[in-house]
């Protein structure tokens, strides 16, 4: 009597050895990308909320704050900001932080209602 496997049975549990580990390499895959978009988004996020707090803690009459387009190159990111007058007393920003690949908007307003504390 013989003992083992055929040669044909060994080729079927290798074709589907092969296909397991090539799903596995493609789903590895997909995650490592997902991870590094992520990590990208999140850096964009941290960009947006200290340009946010940078241009809230500023004075309404301030330089940066002038209507119109404003630009930063910063590292790896590029922070654009867009000042329009809402009325004498509100101004809109339109912040955006980009990288070539991925970009992240967002709206605030700053007030000159509210009077500025100033901490001498």
């Amino acid at each position: 009597m013989n003992k083992g496997f055929t040669m044909i049975e060994t080729m079927v549990s290798l074709s589907l050895l092969l296909l397991a580990v090539l799903f596995s390499a493609r789903i590895i895959a997909f995650a490592l990308e997902q991870s590094r978009r992520s990590g990208l988004r999140f850096r964009l996020v941290e960009k947006l909320d200290y340009y946010k707090n940078y241009l809230t803690s500023l004075t309404f009459a301030s330089p940066e704050l002038a209507a119109g387009e404003h630009s930063e190159k910063n590292g790896e990111f590029r922070v654009n900001w867009r000042v329009q007058l809402a009325s004498p007393f509100l101004k809109c920003i339109r912040l955006t932080a980009a990288t070539p690949q991925y970009a992240l908007p967002l709206l605030f307003y700053k007030s000159n209602y509210f009077p500025e504390d100033s901490h001498d």
